[in-house]
């Protein structure tokens, strides 16, 4: 009995000390979470960049190649601006594009055959595992000879784009000729500079704000900021440029945390050159001071709006774009006179109710999908995140915008007003932009319109809330509420892109 009783009060005093070990180590634990949540919530530029890059190399190698919006007319230009082809170089047939060879020619065609059959053949239960097989088997068939004639490749529309919007993609498609990758590897390696380019610049911008930082995190963390960032495109370097414009003109407004001019002159410019209808985003330099003090001030004014006011309406002349009413004419034959923005315009003043009523009738019959599209209808629309997730981080949306501008009065005023009419002009001239060069006049709805477009505008719309709102959540709240829509958003995000192509 004596051994018995000895074993039992050592196998106690075993599991006491194991339990008490267990304890320490979850106190250690929930110490160190503790610790790290905290310096999260100090640090909300490195925890973005954190989960940015953490998500978005994971988005980048999941999407096939070619399965981003437009992917290929991004590639073909980003392609020509590294051969250092500034204005389009070729036209056959009124279309602009590039002369590419024969190897690169035939592997884009096969990607873009791939998507398409892909698209068409779900049900069949096609997967990217298999087009990639078959790519590896058609790969050695492909000749590179370089004697044969290069073939011709059109933009589709990209032409409009200036090499601002492709800044981190030009170097990327310059090295991997240099070291002649293989198109899925150039693509990857395109793909992934962006990402680290645009995680970069909104990171600067959540930096520099003085407030909504946590909201900047979620807006350039839902899926569809994801989305952009991971593939080839124009939106990542549009929504970073807006966030930093955004960002530097709110800390204009509160004086204390004013930059110098020339660096708002600098990204007001870079701002409107990524996008056209992003030159509505000059009105935010008009909330920096009173309007009395403008007299006084019209030179920093100048400075700051006048680049681009100058260079964005100069490009669209010189690369005299389009954006792609040719597609419109495949389907049906409509008068070229109609997708001539002068010529609209003296129709829409001849009719100055056309206008008004397409984008109504787009808003009643098409409204529905505007909304989840800009949380992110990922892959060429087609792919839909569960249900749920767009309710969340709606709602997500809404409460993280809940903060004090700490602005008196008159500021907060001025501050609602002109970024509320930012927020309405930019989606006017998104409209306007898509009826003069897109819709044909026995259309009567606006034509090509996308959700996705107006994330763009949604940090200038965070401004906004907060400014009519003028409460405060919480401490502690809006770094939760943002670390959670980010989770979700990356997890879904990676999640949907699988799911849907392997």
């Amino acid at each position: 009995m004596r051994h018995i009783d000895v074993r039992t009060e050592a196998a106690s005093v075993c599991v006491s000390r194991t339990a008490t070990t267990a304890a320490s180590l979850f106190e250690t634990s929930r110490k160190a979470l503790f610790l790290i949540w905290a310096r999260i919530g100090l640090h909300p530029a490195t925890a973005f960049v954190f989960l940015s890059l953490a998500f978005g190399s994971l988005v980048a190698i999941v999407i096939p190649p070619l399965r981003g919006p437009d992917e290929i007319s991004h590639f073909l230009r980003i392609y020509s601006y590294a051969r250092g082809e500034l204005l389009p170089a070729a036209e056959v047939d009124g279309r602009k594009g590039i002369f590419v060879d024969r190897k690169l020619y035939e592997q884009l065609s096969f990607f873009r055959s791939a998507g398409e059959w892909f698209a068409t053949a779900r049900e069949k239960d096609v997967r990217y595992g298999q087009v990639m097989a078959l790519y590896r088997d058609a790969a050695g068939k492909i000749d590179d000879d370089s004697d044969q004639a290069a073939i011709f490749a059109p933009f589709a529309g990209t032409e409009g784009y200036t090499p601002i919007a492709y800044l981190p993609y030009i170097p990327a498609a310059a090295i991997g000729r240099l070291l002649r990758l293989d198109f899925p590897d150039l693509l990857l390696l395109m793909r992934l500079f962006g990402i680290a380019a645009f995680t970069a610049l909104a990171a600067y911008a959540i930096r520099v704000s003085p407030v909504l930082k946590w909201g900047f995190v979620l807006i350039a963390m839902l899926p569809v900021s994801l989305y952009n960032r991971s593939v080839l495109s124009a939106d990542g370097a549009a929504l970073s440029s807006a966030l930093v414009i955004t960002a530097l003109c709110l800390s204009a407004a509160r004086k204390s945390a004013a930059g110098p001019i020339w660096e708002r002159s600098l990204w007001m410019t870079l701002c409107a050159l990524s996008k056209q209808p992003q030159i509505v985003f000059v009105l935010l330099e008009l909330m920096t001071s009173r309007v009395r003090d403008l007299r006084q001030r019209w030179r920093s004014v100048l400075i700051v709006i006048l680049p681009c006011l100058i260079l964005s309406p100069l490009w669209v002349l010189a690369v005299s774009a389009e954006i792609g009413a040719w597609r419109l004419q495949n389907d049906r034959y409509h008068p070229p006179e109609e997708f001539n923005p002068v010529w609209k315009l003296s129709y829409m003043w001849e009719h100055p109710l056309h206008f008004p009523l397409a984008v109504w009738t787009t808003f009643t019959d098409w409204g529905d999908r505007l909304w989840p599209e800009l949380i992110g209808i990922l892959g060429w629309q087609d792919i839909w995140l569960r249900s749920w997730i767009y309710l969340v981080l709606t709602v997500f949306l809404l409460f993280v915008a809940v903060q004090r501008l700490q602005l008196d009065g008159v500021t907060r005023v001025r501050v609602t007003a002109l970024t509320g009419l930012t927020v309405l002009g930019y989606v006017v001239v998104v409209y306007l932009i898509f009826f003069l060069t897109y819709t044909p006049l026995d259309v009567d709805h606006v034509r090509g319109v996308q959700g996705r477009y107006f994330v763009i505008v949604l940090p200038v719309a965070a401004v906004f809330v907060a400014a009519m709102i003028n409460r405060e959540l919480p401490n502690g709240m809006p770094s939760a509420i943002a670390i959670a829509g980010s989770l979700l958003s990356g997890t879904a995000t990676v999640e949907a892109l699988f799911q849907a192509h392997w």
